[in-house]
């Protein structure tokens, strides 16, 4: 899908590439329904190739490569979660103008996606998305014991600050060594392997292969000082300000947790469906949420057929069943 990457600049100079369906599409494409696709970090747009066919046959899809990463330009600054949100803002808007009207969007984050999201919202209210998907991640990846916020909930090694230490001086040592630990927490064969995977030595490395090379487009101290910002965030009292019970926010949330994520124990991705839905009665419940055993952090990679069809139910405003 590189050759259709398109490109637009921000407000600090910085040149983002991103996919659009509708840009190659008949000109049907460009009258469906909006939805953005954000990866995680380390990644790309290449991570949702697996999905964009599906979800395009609906939906004009949207997927841009973040600040830093993919195709995109690898600027010094702006590795905040907030500076991705006000990129994911500007986006919307320049996609919008281009049309010349205001669009109803749909969107599907995953991990850091997910915070940039929250991060969106916590700057501009969840307007205008009428759905979100959140897909494996905690609202705060660091401990808090204080809050009862321990490993039931944390991400299971990015949790404080020797552990980012750490990762940020292998970044600066031996950037592949930290990516093939990254590549080994988020697919469910090699975090929680099971008799049942059946993972070819063939399919192992052109998973790892295609992975590494993604990550390795990026600068290593930038994404250092990316993690930094991103793990030490706790989104919950904001989830619970914008998408829940006090907001005004009309935004329907699924979150996609896997029982098999090498990096969060599922209760803390579910965590974000409970603060979304704190204070409403069931009837108006605005959060669902959905544990898989079929993909790990990377679901919608492992098995894109049953992760495209959760989603694409419930943007149709199905019920969402894991059959």
């Amino acid at each position: 899908m590189a050759d259709m990457l398109q490109s637009f600049k921000t407000n600090d100079n910085v040149t983002l590439k991103y996919i659009d369906t509708g840009v190659s599409s008949a000109k049907e494409g460009l009258n469906k329904p909006w939805l953005i696709l954000i990866h995680g970090f380390t990644g790309s747009s290449a991570v949702w190739h697996r999905n964009v066919p599906a979800f395009s046959k609906q939906y004009r899809v949207i997927v841009p490569d973040l600040r830093g990463h993919g195709a995109s330009d690898k600027c010094k600054h702006g590795f905040h979660v907030m500076r991705l949100a006000m990129d994911l803002r500007e986006l919307m808007l320049y996609l919008e103008s281009n049309e010349g009207t205001e669009k109803e969007w749909k969107a599907i984050g995953g991990s850091l996606g997910c915070s940039i999201l929250w991060a969106f919202a916590s700057l501009f209210t969840t307007h205008p998305f009428t759905h979100t998907i959140f897909v494996d991640q905690s609202p705060l990846q660091d401990a808090d014991p204080s809050t009862g916020w321990t490993h039931e909930f944390h991400n299971r090694g990015m949790n404080n600050p020797l552990a980012l230490s750490s990762l940020q001086t292998t970044l600066s040592l031996s950037p592949e060594t930290a990516h093939r630990g990254t590549i080994a927490a988020c697919l469910s064969y090699r975090s929680h392997p099971l008799p049942t995977d059946m993972i070819s030595k063939k399919t192992f490395q052109e998973d790892e292969d295609f992975f590494l090379i993604e990550a390795m487009k990026g600068d290593a101290w930038w994404y250092g000082k990316l993690m930094a910002d991103h793990t030490s965030l706790d989104w919950r009292d904001s989830i619970r300000a914008t998408f829940g019970a006090s907001s005004s926010s009309k935004t329907k949330v699924l979150v996609l947790a896997s029982s098999r994520s090498g990096c969060f124990p599922a209760a803390g991705p579910m965590k974000v469906a409970e603060l979304v839905n704190e204070g409403l009665p069931d009837s108006e419940n605005r959060a669902s949420g959905v544990v898989v055993n079929w993909g790990g952090h990377w679901m919608y990679w492992e098995n894109p057929e049953r992760f495209n069809k959760l989603c694409l139910d419930f943007l149709a405003g199905k019920e969402v069943k894991d059959d």
